[in-house]
């Protein structure tokens, strides 16, 4: 899935708006959160998909599930209100 989901935007008009859909999605819920205070004020959508991606780097042949786990968990500590930005 990873490698298919690299070549958005090389010609697939499909699969370049469903990848808006997917960034316009995340960005109202960025905005939502910053608006409760919930996720830093300085982060942009951008940010969050390029720190989303990684999950989809994960070895499905190895240990993936404590793996993703880990990751979900370490993005979710960095978006909240109080994060330090560096």
């Amino acid at each position: 899935m990873s490698e298919a989901l690299r070549t958005i935007g090389t010609g697939d008009t499909w699969a370049s708006e469903s990848y808006a859909k997917v960034t316009d999605t995340i960005g109202a819920l960025v905005t939502a959160g910053v608006t409760a205070g919930t996720i830093r004020s300085d982060l942009e959508t951008a940010d969050v998909v390029l720190a989303m991606s990684g999950l989809l780097r994960l070895d499905a042949s190895g240990d993936w599930r404590a793996q993703g786990d880990r990751l979900i968990g370490s993005l979710m500590d960095g978006l909240r209100a109080g994060a330090k930005s560096s």
